[in-house]
């Protein structure tokens, strides 16, 4: 069979979250684009599905927002944390002085799917997706300063590709062969002790016109109330290994007795059960090889503890757009290296920092007794009775760390 070529400017290898974004998000750019994604299954719906102000920002400078609202996105505008009862932290987003002082809360899948359907139908746009595509190998070389030159696909109607690329963006998540091809080694990694687990259930009583975050703490352990769209609340919370198997038995009734030894406000809330899913920290020790670059999870997985993980990942796209060579200048390797090089020079310092804070209150949240009340309740107050301090950190949330000046 005869192998099909293809030179684009830009191959993103993987079609999630941050891949199908920016495939979208590089439309009327100029680049002829090819996608590559093994799976054509969808995106696991319980995963993480709140995107901040600074993404919000991003899409609407992509021309993606509206496609958001479109497929169903709403509003949230802030988040609290409650202890016995008394809300002793909150987090408002709408009077933050950004653009869009809100996040946008849409489920896992559709996230990707919007902006995907976005990319497929434009038929200004040089764009090609292989889905499902079997990645045989990728290959790399002095060309492109040790990047990617070229990977070979073959898709599941039974077509060859090879795809020879000007630049490529990983995009692949946590087992990126993208990164491995390119022999990017992992700097940071921890196996948090405790996993989550996710259940969804209808808001019933339980509304919000705010369609806020409520995170409840308690000496038997913290449990968040998430708002999902259409009606639904989804509820997170950390777990012992041991008790996944409990969980899983549990009738309604126990996962009322479960859920209300931590938060008694949700006592009276049916629930079904949506996942189980492991923690874990994996950050690579670069983010850019020649002309190669990684995003999302391919380069850094995030722990849930602050909801931070896609929108690391879509914060470093629309950075890295900032970026790239005309496409005109593609051809230059050169270049395209010396750009991305620059790209991570300028972002990765500052989201090295995040990620380490993200870590600590990983840590916190991993602990399962009560020091984590002593630890975190103290520290909560002396933020919210801090204007400054307070200020600082509902705009870190918001993804304008960038944007504050140094302490």
């Amino acid at each position: 069979m005869t192998t099909k070529v293809l030179t684009p400017d830009i191959l993103i290898a993987g079609a999630g979250i941050a891949g199908a974004a920016i495939g979208a998000g590089l439309r009327n750019r100029g680049y002829s684009v090819v996608q590559v994604e093994a799976s054509n299954q969808p995106l696991d719906t319980a995963r993480g599905d709140h995107l901040g102000p600074r993404v919000v920002e991003t899409l609407a400078s992509w021309n993606l927002l509206d496609v958001f609202f479109a497929a169903g996105a709403e509003k949230r505008l802030g988040a609290k944390w409650v202890a016995d009862g008394e809300v002793i932290f909150t987090s408002r987003m709408d009077d933050l002085p950004v653009p869009h002082p809100y996040y946008i809360v849409l489920n896992h899948n559709l996230i990707a799917t919007a902006p995907l359907d976005v990319s497929l139908n434009d038929p200004n746009y040089d764009y090609t997706l292989l889905r499902p595509a079997n990645a045989k190998n990728y290959e790399t070389g002095d060309e492109a300063h040790g990047g990617v030159t070229a990977l070979h696909v073959a898709t599941a109607d039974g077509q060859d590709f090879t795809i020879k690329p000007r630049m490529a963006i990983g995009c692949d998540g946590r087992t990126s062969r993208v990164r491995t091809a390119c022999n990017f080694k992992i700097a940071k990694a921890y196996d948090y002790e405790r996993p989550f687990a996710v259940l969804f259930g209808p808001r019933g009583e339980l509304q919000d016109p705010r369609n806020e975050i409520t995170s409840y703490m308690s000496r038997n352990g913290g449990v968040s109330r998430i708002p999902r769209i259409q009606g639904q609340w989804k509820i997170g919370l950390a777990i012992d290994k041991a008790d996944i198997g409990h969980w899983k038995a549990a009738d309604q009734a126990e996962r009322q007795r479960l859920l209300a030894e931590r938060a008694p406000e949700l006592a009276s809330m049916e629930t079904e059960v949506a996942g189980f899913y492991p923690v874990i920290r994996r950050e690579a020790d670069h983010w850019v090889r020649g002309t190669t670059v990684l995003i999302g999870d391919a380069c850094h997985t995030v722990h849930p503890a602050r909801g931070q993980g896609m929108n690391f990942g879509l914060r470093s796209a629309a950075r890295l757009f900032t970026f790239l060579p005309e496409p005109s200048e593609m051809a230059n390797a050169e270049l395209v290296s010396t750009r991305l090089a620059e790209y991570e020079a300028a972002v990765k310092p500052l989201a090295d920092q995040q990620l380490d804070f993200n870590h600590e209150r990983g840590l916190i949240m991993d602990c399962a007794g009560p020091e984590r009340m002593d630890t975190e309740i103290p520290e909560m107050r002396a933020i919210a009775a801090d204007p400054d301090a307070h200020y600082r950190y509902r705009m870190t949330m918001a993804g304008y760390a960038d944007q504050l000046e140094a302490p």
